[in-house]
């Protein structure tokens, strides 16, 4: 989904979740929201604008 692709590490920019680091692991094309898991028991949609990808 644009510049996303699945095992890309992201950081959260939007107002959920605001600065946690975690991995694209699924594209929804029909809501335009990417899957990020942030640990082994959480994870959530985000838009794209809501997302970077992250550097150490």
């Amino acid at each position: 989904m644009g510049e996303f692709k699945i095992g890309d590490t992201v950081q959260i920019t939007g107002a959920t979740m605001t600065g946690n680091v975690g991995t694209v692991v699924h594209f929804d094309d029909d809501r335009g929201k990417i899957l990020v898991r942030v640990t082994d028991q959480t994870q959530n949609y985000f838009s794209a604008d809501e997302l970077k990808k992250f550097s150490a």
